[in-house]
């Protein structure tokens, strides 16, 4: 022990025993404070909040007193190292090393506290857990003390340095992070000493491999080996992130060798039968791959930082591949044997195999001597497989009675998807040699399938002659009017009328009312129709929703409250979210909705933040539990919502029930009897009249035998109820319904991005020369009208806009999907359930990121993937373990990442998944430049972008993606910004029709740009002006026929355009800081088709707007909003807005009043009026004069402050 540290090991002592008497001291008075809330009230949890808070700083205070002389401490044992030869032993140093892990997991929890660039720290982190890995391969492979002193030596220096360095990361009052950056260079072989050290240390390793008599056994070396090849992995990852040269050069051979990687992780870390006897009949082999990988690693870094060593670099390469291949061989000998006895989607399977035998007419086999070869065998699988097809089209019905036929059926659909797997297989470079081993098990597998499958005809005496096939097209619905939510409300009405009241009146306290009842009652549908009434709007002033459900977070809890408060609520830390909920709900009426509610933990934790201002402030739950609402709210008893008597049940179903005008008595008759056994459940009716309206008589005698039976719970029986009508569905509905369970419950689910998954996922077939998004809208229009989807919420022009199904549906979703291997849910770490879902077809994971890295979910068949995470995981410091195993499921075709910020650029990973449809990604940063690599992603459809901050620039290359429809920027204030060097030399994005949002520099680009956009149908796009010609003083847009949606904001305010010229297809206009005088209006009011206008911001100046005749011919939706207008005139005899639904009129506070022509609209539906000070009155007087008119139907809101956002 060297001087200085034995000098200083007392004065340690002494202030680890101040610190300790300091912790005791503070923890009495908090534990005090707590034990004193038991049954407090209000203002009693109110004062101990600040006490709390108080308490808290005291104790850091406190605490931070000791910091100062505690960093000198450290600096003195810092520096007095262990000597090498003497104390830093092997087994010693894994304990060193496993505490600086443990350090720098601390780091990264407090990360906000002072602001340490995160990814510096994840990184020094991979790469300290590298160096520990390395040395214990190196340890269990027997290597002499000798063999490693150079290793030891070198790492040494290596750890000192990292103990130091974490240590000023958290407490150093300025951490050079140029430091951090250092160590992490000097881990990686960059220099040829270091790389010289690591190749050595693995060469005696891979030598060892092949000539020890070392005593341990294969088992046993086998997590050794894993946990290097995870370090490889990362590193690797951190090579290909990165744009570098070394990365450009040899982007092939570093994918290839990410893909191997990844292969062999999965052959070390699952232990099924089939890999383990692969693992020990090939230990050894493997055991030498894994060296030769990592000695390729250490060389790829060497060329990056040094270079010069390309030849060397391809030498290895194929060495490397030869070796590699002979496992590859040997494992494919086993994998379909293993994957006869996995399961596939078994939905919609006709539609599947006849996609698979369309790509076997042009397969892609990428070498050229083995391309006449694969083309045979691909013929006979064509041949032999619609053989197949026809075969099932005659026993499909007859598989559910038949054990046999479903096994065949089964059998038939593993070998059509593992069909599909060679082919794209190919079309991602992959050599048909390596497949070639497969191909032929497929082709005896057809064989045998095929065998039995005349066997079966002969035995039923049929012919085995292929038959003509004629496929099931959907029939697109009528677009008739589509049903909100609470439009089948029957029996409610005393009910509400009953909450409203209690909402509304008696006591100025805040109090708290529940609803109760068993699943399917109605709960939710009865609360949103209280929430939305007019009369609940006008007499709170805030009002917000929240859906709880079983599985919840706080912080979610609370993010969904302050979303109906407070903008930007995402700006709040973690911590803060209660407190900033009390400050904004604190002397304002209230009215929050806790819906679903479980247990009484949520309330709980949810409490404090609602504070009593003795305002008549009001919560509303919901539950299926008695219990749980008895328990918030013991002195009142919880509304019991009853179930709905025959008169209603019939009711109801009439009102779901199409054409029943001209049925006969009997079938009437047996309608109400169909009713009554529903046992007055709303959602069962419902989804019973969805049966009841797409089948033919036979049917309903069918349902009612079903419901006679009567030996099930109501609960059960509805479940059974659910089950006959999907058998119902035909075929192309089943899938898109059970396509619901990879949303969250109780999520509303925005119908455009649903249909656009629909799509990228396959769903929906081209009918004659219909679009797939208008046969899509067709697909959900069928299911709102079976019942089984809720309408959430219309669009301005009538259109869904958001869907979700019922928590007994969505239930069903999950369970049926997970039944028919439509889709897998993974909820939490389970290695076992890695194993089951390693031919998973789609995959949704709700279990925290860190577990996918220890989970093989990520499988090569996997085709698509949604990460739903609460909102904690969307700050996960760890979101690279799921991009970095993203390269061994390069066939994923639909990839939604939204909830996860993977950081703060654009991952490299992505380019490689080159099947990709469907892209949703998160990513945060203050700009960002997409790289030119996005151009290999030629079959992506839907590319939608969250949460950055600023400029999002495109490369060229996006001119190639000639398969892109939908370019969305959502969220924040990120815009998309094109390349503008020569456009016209490059291909037009002809099936473009959604960009948003999108920044033009000047009119003159907007031109350009969207001129090679020809059909886009719905633009979002901020307006730059150079305003130096006067030629760009008018906006010129009617070249785009397509357009049907624009929004449009002008940037710089201060620069003015002249005229408009919008397209005469226009059916929805957004616009604002046009300052266009009101005499050019006109413009607008005379497109022929425009349905919804939403004036905005300084659009249009000048005190007053003269409405012409005629103008707004089909105007079903006007907003006015933070205009400077005075007056507006329109006489009575004028016919304006002939179609006019609602008037929205809001933060115009000069606006004197509203024309009273507007009480001859006969269509004109509501009013609303936000924050117009000066017109109130005029509102007022209006409202009062139609009710002496008797016209109590047009609804007239009217609030003195503007809502939160335009």
């Amino acid at each position: 022990m060297c001087g200085r540290k034995r000098c200083k090991v007392v004065r340690c002592e002494t202030i680890l025993l101040d610190i300790e008497k300091t912790v005791h001291e503070h923890a009495r008075q908090l534990q005090s404070i707590c034990l004193g809330l038991k049954n407090a009230n209000d203002r009693v949890i109110s004062d101990a909040r600040k006490l709390f808070r108080k308490g808290i700083k005291e104790f850091f205070v406190g605490i931070n007193r000791f910091l100062r002389e505690m960093k000198e401490l450290y600096l003195i044992f810092s520096e007095c190292s262990l000597e090498t030869s003497d104390s830093l032993q092997e087994v010693k140093l894994e304990d060193i090393m496993d505490s600086l892990l443990d350090n720098l997991k601390d780091i990264l929890q407090f990360m906000d506290s002072n602001g340490t660039p995160t990814s510096l720290i994840e990184g020094l982190e991979g790469n300290i857990r590298f160096l520990k890995n390395f040395i214990l391969l190196a340890i269990c492979q027997g290597l002499q003390h000798r063999q490693l002193e150079d290793l030891l030596s070198h790492i040494e220096g290596l750890i000192v340095n990292g103990a130091r360095l974490t240590f000023m990361c958290r407490y150093g009052d300025n951490p050079q992070m140029n430091h951090v950056n250092e160590l992490t260079r000097r881990i990686k072989p960059t220099e040829y000493h270091i790389c010289k050290i690591y190749v050595k240390v693995l060469q005696d390793v891979s030598l060892g491999s092949l000539l020890s008599s070392h005593p341990t056994t294969p088992g046993s070396q086998r997590p050794v080996f894993r946990d290097f090849v995870d370090s490889l992995i990362f590193i690797l990852w951190e090579l290909l992130s990165i744009d570098n040269s070394c990365a450009d050069t040899f982007s092939h051979h570093l994918q290839e060798l990410f893909g191997d990687l990844t292969f062999l992780r999965f052959i070390l870390r699952v232990h099924q039968k089939k890999l383990d006897e692969l693992y020990e009949k090939l230990h050894d082999l493997i055991k030498v791959v894994v060296c030769e990988a990592g000695i390729l690693v250490c060389y790829l870094f060497l060329q990056e930082n040094e270079g010069g060593i390309d030849k060397e670099l391809n030498i290895l390469f194929l060495e490397f591949k030869e070796k590699f291949k002979l496992i590859k061989v040997e494992e494919k000998t086993q994998k379909f044997s293993f994957l006869k006895s996995s399961k596939f989607p078994q939905t919609d399977m006709m539609r599947f195999i006849d996609s698979v035998l369309e790509k076997l007419k042009f397969p892609n086999p990428n070498e050229a001597d083995s391309a006449a070869l694969a083309k045979s065998k691909f013929r006979t699988i064509h041949r032999d497989l619609a053989f197949l097809r026809s075969f099932l089209v005659d026993v499909t019905l007859q598989c559910d009675q038949n054990e046999k036929l479903q096994a065949l059926q089964n059998r038939i659909v593993v070998v059509a998807y593992e069909t599909e797997f060679v082919l794209d297989s190919l079309e991602i470079g992959d050599a048909i040699q390596d497949l070639l081993v497969l191909v032929d098990t497929i082709i005896e597998e057809i064989k045998l399938i095929k065998n039995e499958a005349l066997e079966t005809f002969h035995s039923k005496r049929q012919t085995s002659k292929v038959q003509n096939i004629v496929k099931t097209n959907s029939v697109i619905p009528s677009t008739g009017e589509i049903p909100l939510l609470d439009e089948s409300v029957v029996g409610m009405e005393d009910e509400a009328e009953t909450i409203i009241s209690q909402l509304t009146r008696g006591t100025k306290q805040l109090d708290i009312f529940s609803i109760v009842g068993m699943p399917g009652l109605g709960k939710t549908t009865l609360t949103e129709k209280i929430y939305n009434d007019p009369s609940i709007v006008l007499h709170f002033h805030v009002r917000s929703w929240c859906c709880v459900s079983q599985v919840y977070s706080k912080r979610s809890l609370l993010l969904e409250i302050l979303s109906g408060v407070i903008d930007d609520i995402l700006d709040h830390r973690e911590d803060d979210l209660a407190e900033v909920l009390y400050k904004n709900l604190k002397g304002k009426r209230y009215l929050i909705i806790l819906d679903d509610l479980w247990d009484t933990s949520a309330w709980n934790s949810l409490r404090s933040s609602f504070p009593n201002d003795c305002n008549g402030s009001r919560i509303l739950l919901t539950s299926r539990l008695h219990d749980v609402a008895s328990q918030i709210k013991p002195d009142r008893e919880p509304h019991n919502l009853r179930s709905l008597n025959k008169d209603e049940s019939w009711e109801l179903m009439q009102k779901k029930i199409n054409n029943l005008e001209g049925c006969p008595p009997a079938l009437i008759s047996l309608g109400m009897e169909i009713a009554e056994l529903c046992k007055g459940l709303p959602l069962m009716i419902l989804i019973v009249a969805g049966i009841l309206s797409n089948t033919n008589n036979d049917t309903w005698s069918e349902v009612a035998e079903g419901l006679r039976k009567g030996t099930l719970s109501t609960s059960e029986q509805c479940l059974q109820t659910l089950e006959l009508s999907y058998s119902h569905l035909p075929d192309y509905l089943k899938s898109c319904f059970l396509y619901f369970g990879a949303f969250q419950a109780d999520l509303r689910i925005r119908a455009r991005e649903l249909l656009w998954l629909w799509i990228a996922e396959g769903f929906v077939e081209r009918t004659g020369k219909v679009c797939l998004q208008r046969v899509a809208e067709g697909y959900l229009l069928e299911l709102i009208q079976r019942n089984l989807v809720i309408v959430s919420e219309k669009g301005l022009r009538g259109k869904v806009k958001y869907c979700a199904v019922h928590n007994l549906l969505h239930d069903f979703c999950m369970a049926k999907g997970n039944e028919e291997y439509f889709l897998r849910c993974l909820k939490e770490y389970d290695l076992g359930t890695s194993i089951e879902t390693n031919t998973s077809y789609r995959l949704l994971v709700l279990c925290k990121i860190e577990d996918i890295a220890e989970s093989r979910v990520l499988s090569p068949r996997l085709r698509s993937l949604f990460f739903r995470a609460d909102y904690e995981e969307r700050y996960a410091r760890n979101w690279y373990n799921i991009l970095y195993n993203l390269c061994q499921s390069r066939l994923l075709r639909v990839l939604d990442l939204r909830r996860i910020n993977v950081g703060s650029f654009f991952p490299r990973v992505i380019e490689s998944l080159v099947h990709l449809r469907y892209l949703g990604l998160s990513i945060e940063a203050p700009s960002l430049t997409i790289p030119s690599s996005i151009g290999k992603l030629s079959n992506l459809e839907t590319f939608i972008l969250e949460r950055c901050r600023g400029d999002v620039s495109l490369p060229d290359t996006v001119w190639n993606m000639k398969l892109l429809q939908h370019l969305c920027l959502t969220g924040a204030l990120g815009c998309w910004k094109f390349p503008t060097e020569n456009p016209d030399a490059s291909p037009n994005l002809a099936n473009l029709e959604t960009l948003s949002t999108v920044v033009f520099l000047s009119d003159h680009t907007m031109k350009e740009i969207l001129r090679k956009s020809p059909n886009i149908r719905r633009l979002n796009c901020n307006l730059g002006a150079t305003g130096d010609t006067g030629d760009c003083m008018i906006l010129a847009l009617d070249f785009m026929t397509q357009l049907e949606s624009l929004t449009i904001n002008q940037i710089p305010h201060d620069f003015h355009y002249l005229h408009l010229e919008l397209p005469w297809n226009l059916k929805k206009l957004v616009i604002s800081n046009f300052h266009l005088p009101w005499s050019k209006i006109s413009v607008i009011g005379n497109l022929p088709n425009l349905e919804v206008l939403k004036l905005l911001k300084s659009a249009f100046v000048g005190k007053i707007w003269d409405l012409e005749e005629g103008s707004f011919p089909k105007l079903r939706f006007l907003k006015l909003a933070g205009l400077h207008l005075a007056r507006w005139n329109w006489s009575e005899s004028e016919d304006h807005f002939p179609c006019l639904n609602k008037l929205v009129l809001e933060g115009c506070r000069y606006l004197e009043e509203i024309p009273s022509a507007l009480a001859y609209v006969s269509t004109l539906q509501t009013i609303e009026v936000f924050g117009c000070k000066s017109a109130t009155s005029s509102v007022e007087i209006f409202k009062k004069t139609l009710m002496d008119m008797g016209n109590e139907d047009l609804k007239i809101i009217i609030q003195p402050t503007r809502r939160k956002r335009y």
